[in-house]
């Protein structure tokens, strides 16, 4: 739908941060001094940077209404060293305490998440949040049943040449996964969950697959939800084997109502940590060309 764009000429100061701002380049001045035009709206992305960005609010976006535009708090903004602290101190977690998620901390982190750049805007992301505990056995099971189906794969030589050619470049990762894979199997097997954990709550980001970079939209708000589950005092993991489940499972994307043409490209596994880590790890100096 084409949106509509009106500029307040009483209240337009000409200072044309629309016209430098605008990612589309929906916006101009006939002459130097004069009350921006508007040109093109087909290519608007509704993406809010001119109603955010123009000071007196003289712009008026059929997308955003008074009370989507919201004051940014400078108070509460975290210094830079604040927000490297909090980066430093999160830490996947995959211990729990035996204690539920509030539906309000959930509420937070997927509002957190949603907050995420997405790309050319489109907004997406969906979530599905799995509380049900029979549900998240059969997830933790049907990971391990993916999982055996991987190594007895890798593990036959009739096909390996067959599984080199569909794996690709990824082939020798996987074989170096496969002794991991076999000992999460065998501990399932004995009762142990080393897939969620025993985790009260998962939560999958999925999309349209034929959204456009629908896939790095989801790992942004991840990203985003990730930080908030551990300021909320939370703790949780990013899990790839129960994503890899969710993708190829068809009767677990009909269990957990993943809608049709949707793809899960994010999976959180949340839950109260048991212990607390007092200490960071420090990570590898970055590899990086200046150019």
């Amino acid at each position: 739908m084409v949106p509509t764009i009106t500029i307040k000429e009483d209240l337009c100061i000409k200072c044309g941060m629309c016209i430098q701002d605008c990612p589309c380049g929906l916006y101009n001045q006939e002459t130097e001094g004069s009350v921006p035009e508007v040109h093109n709206l087909a290519i608007c992305i509704s993406c809010g940077h001119c109603s955010a960005i123009c000071p007196p609010g003289a712009i008026i976006h059929s997308g955003f209404p008074q009370d989507y535009l919201h004051q940014i708090n400078e108070k509460n903004q975290p210094s830079n060293e604040e927000v490297l602290e909090l980066i430093r101190a999160r830490r996947s977690i995959r211990v729990f305490r035996d204690k539920p998620v509030e539906r309000q901390q959930i509420e937070r982190i997927i509002d957190a998440a949603r907050l995420a750049p997405t790309g050319h805007n489109m907004q997406a992301t969906q979530y599905i949040v799995i509380e049900n505990k029979k549900i998240l056995n059969e997830m933790a099971q049907a990971t391990t049943n993916q999982m055996s189906w991987t190594v007895n794969m890798v593990r036959n030589p009739l096909i390996k040449p067959l599984v080199v050619m569909i794996a690709g470049k990824q082939y020798d990762s996987i074989v170096e996964s496969v002794p991991f894979m076999e000992k999460m199997i065998a501990d399932f097997k004995n009762g142990k969950d080393n897939v969620l954990f025993n985790a009260p709550v998962v939560i999958l980001f999925h999309a349209d697959e034929k959204t456009i970079f629908g896939d790095i939209s989801v790992q942004l708000a991840v990203q985003n939800a990730t930080l908030m589950t551990h300021s909320l005092g939370l703790g949780g993991f990013y899990s790839g084997l129960v994503l890899m489940a969710c993708q190829r499972d068809k009767t677990l994307k009909q269990m957990i109502g993943l809608p049709r043409n949707h793809k899960a490209y994010g999976c959180l596994v949340i839950g109260y940590p048991k212990y607390e880590f007092k200490k960071w790890i420090e990570r590898n100096k970055p590899e990086v060309s200046w150019l």
